[in-house]
């Protein structure tokens, strides 16, 4: 007997009007946004609210929502010059945040409640489907599977592209300076002091701006501050991206609170690899511990 249901509603907080889905499984429940294909929340149990989302996030006019679980597609932050050779405007982080998913195939079962969403792109740059980027369209897929103790979130594309993908989750945390993140590799590329370095300290914390590409990381990182526990899979990946703005950047930010930085921590799963066109399968699961 399944003890799962999916349900639609328009409207999440204070993003009024927003079309989501609602994915329930006894006690645990995961909302998803059709706009950006962002997974919104992620309650183990009612009340304890794991994905943090902005006060002042926006989704109207073009906006990507800031918080959740944001799907950074087909390139990660401002697009490279192999992407983009001839500069031309392109949104940060890909071309899927800010368009509409649809729904193809949804199920409840004794162990799951699960949906697929998907997204047709016909407007790839050139360069990353050379010959067909201008006349076939590419499809996108993200599958939710949620259960008693776990999410999973899977994008997929089978077209073999040169693309690089992201799953941004922004983790709510209720302490800044008593948060860690364990699991992580030695390599790493920082992005404040543009500068790549090997640290042997396997615990990285949070006392300042931190914008970090870590290289070949494991299948699973675990996220901890004095009262909560997650652990984080992840697989078809070759990177994880931490990332906090602190107090200026969350100042500059117009979607986010001057106290923001002190709410969450993103803990991001990333394909990166530009070198070949490959197909996509980026899986992120979160287990609440």
């Amino acid at each position: 007997m399944s003890q799962g249901n999916i349900s639609t509603f328009t409207g999440f907080g204070q993003l009024s009007d927003l079309p989501c889905l609602k994915l329930q499984f006894a006690q645990t429940s995961a909302v998803v946004s059709l706009y950006g294909g962002q997974v919104l929340s992620y309650q183990p149990i009612p009340g304890q609210e794991l994905l943090w989302l902005s006060d002042k996030a926006q989704w109207q006019n073009d906006a990507a929502i800031r918080g959740g679980v944001p799907v950074c597609w087909p390139w990660f932050g401002p697009a490279s010059g192999n992407i983009n050779p001839q500069q031309q405007p392109m949104p940060n982080h890909g071309l899927v945040r800010n368009r509409l998913w649809q729904i193809q195939h949804s199920a409840s079962s004794a162990a799951a409640t699960s949906v697929n969403l998907s997204i047709a792109v016909n407007d790839l740059p050139e360069s990353l489907w050379p010959a067909y980027a201008a006349t076939h369209p590419v499809n996108l897929t993200l599958t939710l599977i949620l259960s008693a103790n776990q999410l999973s979130m899977q994008l997929s594309c089978d077209t073999p592209l040169y693309q690089q993908a992201a799953l941004h989750s922004y983790f709510r945390i209720n302490n800044l300076k008593k948060t860690t993140v364990t699991g992580l590799s030695q390599h790493y590329y920082d992005k404040v002091s543009n500068a790549e370095y090997f640290n042997a300290d396997s615990i990285v914390g949070f006392n300042a701006e931190t914008d970090r590409i870590y290289y070949k990381t494991g299948s699973q990182l675990q996220l901890a501050t004095d009262t909560q526990h997650l652990t984080i899979d992840q697989r078809g990946h070759d990177a994880s991206v931490i990332w906090n703005p602190w107090q200026q950047k969350s100042r500059e930010l117009p979607d986010m609170a001057d106290h923001g930085f002190t709410e969450f921590v993103c803990v991001e799963s990333a394909r990166l690899e530009l070198t070949q066109p490959q197909k996509l399968c980026l899986v992120q699961t979160l287990l609440p511990g």
